[in-house]
């Protein structure tokens, strides 16, 4: 038996005393980083240890804690209702190794602490995850001896009395780690969460944690599997938890269903969740995502703005709820979302508003960069694509897809050397990129400068023997150095092989159309078309094929096709307006002839 004795000491100026409590066990990676952080918070820190072999030990010891060591007995909360035991002060504050206090908090924790109305304190939780910043709040600020932990993993805490909601920050990092970190880490929740279920199976938090583990596994079809029996769980809607863990199936299942493409039943289940959960961050934000896959995008904007509209009022005055809500930092893809449902309706001007919204409120993100260079391309401003891409780059952000957006808008604005020269910058940045290679090859036979495109071919085409777009490129070359037999023989070659990829067949249209053999492109284009229909580009570019083979009216037919699957397809809009044009002024013509004769 422990004998606990008050803690309080001359440093803390008289206030309640606060006891660290933590279980570790090989947290070398982060441990250093969250005992930094309440070092001068707390007037004791008490580490149990259920088994290191790294330099966990050393590493609390440094910091002056009190280690004891406790062997693993598969329950996470007994092992933390064990670290409670020697805590000696009046307070106890709960955390994890990957976790870290923000310091500026320090002095509010203290002053929260020297009331007496509440034995627990709400902190806000912040976890870096692979998509951005997730926040949830918890009671991780107790009085000692009014509460303790229950279940095997995920613990809830148990308290006497009354909680008392705050803003103090707490950062969580064990959600962003390697693949295989996570992969041993999911495994080792799901096996206990298996082992709960087994004992409990109507306990509705264990089966939340389960479905959301299996959706961190990618394992979709256990995710809709059992959230479809979670939602059965009877639940009482007076009974705040088990709302929230109702929504947490809701969500997960959701996301599922959109994943294996089930997007009728994720809208449904989505509908039947914001019914529950009207200003739920994630269902809204969920259900935009759902409603721009199916295309209906007007709708989806709405949702993405209610998203928006429910977070600003957050924002302005934060609220205490134990949900914990993925997608609390994701005001700047609503708005890159937002910009994409407006250029698919043909809104160029409020897909820029948007676009330009996403930048402002996250500059390092690629995706909306891209997105605004797109755009103005399809608009011809050029130089703004340029002017774009080219901001990206001075924020370090200097992906193949901005080198390649930057060298089309210098291509579009005749400036072809100014063009080469940022592919070449970029591939010196990276030499393996292969999408900056096939750029710069193909500027370089656009440009006739054949020699140099066929010796840049040469330096990339050995790592990539395989590569149809590089088999073809060299196929271009020749066709320029007088070849085109090869080019031809190459092409029937590879259809021998009767390819089921549907981008075998776009990239031989494309050979076709270079070696100026537009039957075969268009016969190629709907090859493509047969497996994947929804492209209006390529319907688009069977229509210039038409075109050039003299057939404007069914090219004019096709680019009308185009539009109507797509009215963002500028590609489509612009060849229809100068076809039109020219249908109508040979119809004239064919007219005057047929009066002359």
């Amino acid at each position: 038996m422990i004998t606990n004795t008050n803690c309080r000491t001359p440093s803390n100026n008289g206030r309640p005393s606060l006891s660290a409590c933590m279980i570790v066990k090989n947290e070398e990676k982060f441990l250093a980083q969250c005992l930094k952080s309440v070092k001068d918070a707390v007037d004791e820190i008490i580490i149990v240890d259920t088994g290191s072999t790294d330099k966990t030990v050393e590493i609390a010891q440094s910091f002056g804690a009190k280690v004891y060591h406790h062997p693993w007995r598969n329950s996470f909360s007994e092992a933390r209702n064990h670290s409670l035991s020697y805590a000696t002060c009046d307070w106890i504050l709960q955390i994890d190794a990957d976790e870290a206090l923000e310091q500026t908090d320090m002095p509010l924790l203290h002053k929260l602490i020297q009331t007496d109305s509440y034995n627990a304190i709400y902190v806000a939780i912040y976890s870096e995850l692979p998509g951005g910043q997730s926040k949830h709040y918890y009671s991780r600020v107790f009085r000692r001896g009014k509460a303790h932990f229950d279940g095997i993993v995920h613990n809830q805490l148990i308290l006497n009395g009354n909680a008392m909601p705050s803003e103090i920050r707490f950062y969580h990092y064990g959600y962003n780690l390697s693949n295989e970190e996570m992969k041993n880490k999911y495994k080792r929740t799901g096996d206990l969460l298996r082992k709960q279920l087994v004992e409990d199976p109507n306990n509705i938090f264990a089966l939340a944690n389960l479905v959301r583990n299996y959706r961190n596994e990618y394992n979709f079809e256990k995710v809709i599997e059992l959230g479809e029996d979670g939602l059965n769980i009877p639940a009482s809607p007076t009974d705040v938890d088990s709302r929230n863990q109702r929504l947490r199936i809701y969500i997960d299942l959701a996301y599922a269903l959109l994943n294996t493409n089930q997007i009728n039943r994720a809208e449904e289940i989505c509908r039947d969740a914001i019914n529950e959960n009207p200003d739920s961050l994630d269902i809204l934000y969920v259900m935009g995502d759902i409603l721009s896959r199916k295309g209906d995008f007007d709708e989806a904007i709405n949702y993405f703005k209610k998203y928006l509209v429910i977070k600003d009022t957050e924002n302005k005055n934060p609220t205490v709820n134990l949900r914990i809500v993925d997608t609390y930092y994701y005001e700047h893809k609503a708005y890159n979302n937002i910009g994409e449902c407006y250029n698919r309706l043909g809104l160029p001007g409020k897909a820029e508003l948007a676009y330009k919204k996403a930048i402002e409120l996250n500059d390092k993100e690629s995706l909306y960069y891209s997105n605004l260079a797109h755009l103005y391309i399809s608009q011809n401003r050029f130089q703004e694509a340029e002017n774009i891409t080219n901001t990206a780059i001075k924020f370090g952000i200097d992906n193949h897809l901005i080198y390649l957006l930057m060298g089309k808008a210098q291509i579009m604005q005749g400036k072809a050397h100014e063009a080469i020269h940022t592919l070449k910058k970029r591939i010196q940045k990276n030499n393996n990129d292969l999408n900056a290679h096939i750029f710069l090859v193909n500027l370089l036979l656009q440009t006739n400068q054949i020699k140099e495109a066929e010796e840049t071919l040469k330096t990339i085409i050995s790592s990539y023997p395989d590569n149809l777009e590089l088999k073809c490129l060299m196929e271009k070359i020749k066709f320029k150095n007088g070849d085109r037999q090869s080019a031809i023989k190459f092409i029937q070659n590879t259809l021998n092989s009767n390819p089921t990829d549907a981008s075998t067949y776009l990239t031989l249209g494309n050979l076709c159309m270079e070696i100026e053999d537009h039957t075969a492109a268009i016969e190629l284009f709907e090859k493509y078309l047969e497996i994947s229909p929804a492209n209006a580009d390529v319907i688009a570019t069977i229509s210039i094929c038409y075109a050039r083979l003299g057939r404007l009216e069914s090219a004019i037919i096709g680019l009308r096709a185009a539009l109507k699957l797509d009215p963002a397809c500028h590609y489509a809009s612009q060849n229809l307006i100068s076809l039109e044009k020219k249908f109508k002024n040979q119809s004239a013509a064919n007219l005057k002839n047929e009066i002359t004769v």
